[in-house]
């Protein structure tokens, strides 16, 4: 989901689509969350977010309703996924949505405001992963598209088209964390990290480093506190390995694989067979768009964070977190190598000389650091 975890409905939803071979769509992204042009009841383009962790068909914001000039027609009850918290929520009904050439008509969706975050792109709604049930949806991260399809994908092998199970309209799949099975939603709605476990399972782990507080994520109904920390055990989906991962902790709920994970991935939904095929691509070496005159101008330790100069590149690791590639795209400005939509940006003072980071986490808020004086 786009905050954090799932919304739970108390509402069954429909709707008819009228099937068409194929779609294919330039996928947008905010943050690190695919999104596509749709057409509203006729009118658009809107930019709805794909989110495999929402459940019911889809979500519309409150900004979107009033320009459309829709009533409200019920209520619905969601939670975060903690069973502790909840929140009454309006639906209205939309005539149509339309992905490219593929139209679903009728459709009942919950709406509020999904715009909280100043820091990232505004979205006038979001598609949920039952909105695709008769497709076979495909997020190309890599390549940046969107498809939707008709079909099915082959028999499981288990090593990379996998099973998934479907209770509540959202895929589950079993991930070995060291030697625990754990169950995990695939979520590109979520922005916390790349796996999200829950502390329990985090406290039967062979941990590499200590859990540092790294931000507060929001829910639909709450706001928690979110650590990060370094697994010495492997992390396995299928044949696929994360060797010493960073995860995120607590899941409210089952584990989450979220947005950051999919970066270098290619996903395709068959919910008619409850499967999910992965393909890896193959990341090529990312070179700047911009010369750096002097890198030792960015080294040092700005809070939580140390900036490093490895063999003519420059790294960021936050304490007891992962060390990424930074990859300049403008002055003073950079983005990961493993995640080209974060942004790492770098103050000057009043002498020219480097004093500050920005950096845009993945909760889409901006973290400011002075930096330490040698």
């Amino acid at each position: 989901m786009l905050s954090f975890l799932l919304i739970f409905l108390s509402i069954q939803i429909s709707a008819s689509a009228q099937k068409k071979a194929s779609v294919d769509l330039p996928m947008k992204m905010r943050g690190l969350m695919p999104a596509v042009e749709v057409m509203v009841n006729g009118k658009g383009p809107f930019l709805f977010a794909i989110d495999t962790g929402a459940q019911g068909l889809a979500r519309i914001d409150s900004s979107l309703v009033k320009q459309l000039g829709l009533k409200v027609s019920g209520q619905a009850q969601a939670s975060d996924g903690s069973g502790q918290n909840s929140r009454t929520l309006d639906t209205v009904k939309l005539d149509s949505i339309k992905v490219g050439d593929v139209e679903f008509r009728e459709v009942e969706v919950i709406t509020r405001d999904y715009n909280t975050s100043p820091n990232l792109p505004k979205i006038d709604g979001i598609l949920g992963f039952d909105l695709f049930a008769e497709y076979l949806l495909t997020l190309d991260f890599p390549a940046k598209r969107v498809r939707v399809e008709s079909g099915e994908l082959p028999k499981a092998n288990e090593a990379n088209i996998i099973n998934f199970e479907n209770p509540n309209g959202i895929a589950i799949v079993e991930l070995l964390v060291g030697n625990q099975k754990v169950k995990a939603h695939i979520d590109s709605g979520n922005l916390v990290g790349g796996f999200i476990l829950p502390t329990t399972v985090v406290e039967k782990s062979n941990l590499a480093s200590q859990p540092v507080v790294v931000g507060r994520a929001r829910t639909v109904s709450n706001e928690v506190e979110i650590k990060q920390v370094r697994l010495k055990d492997t992390i396995r989906l299928g044949s696929f390995e994360f060797t010493e991962p960073t995860v995120s902790f607590p899941a409210l709920s089952n584990a989450n694989i979220g947005a950051l994970m999919m970066q270098n991935f290619v996903l395709t939904f068959d919910q008619k067979n409850k499967r999910v095929k992965l393909e890896k691509a193959k990341v090529a070496e990312t070179k700047p768009s911009v010369q750096i005159e002097n890198q030792k101008d960015y080294v040092g330790v700005y809070g939580e964070r140390t900036i490093s100069d490895e063999s003519g590149n420059l790294y960021i690791q936050r304490k007891g977190g992962m060390k990424f590639r930074l990859v300049a795209v403008a002055k003073d400005e950079f983005t990961l190598e493993q995640a080209p939509n974060a942004r790492v940006k770098f103050v000057r003072d009043t002498r020219g000389k480097v004093s500050e980071i920005e950096v845009l986490n993945p909760a889409g808020a901006i973290e400011k650091a002075k930096r330490e004086q040698p």
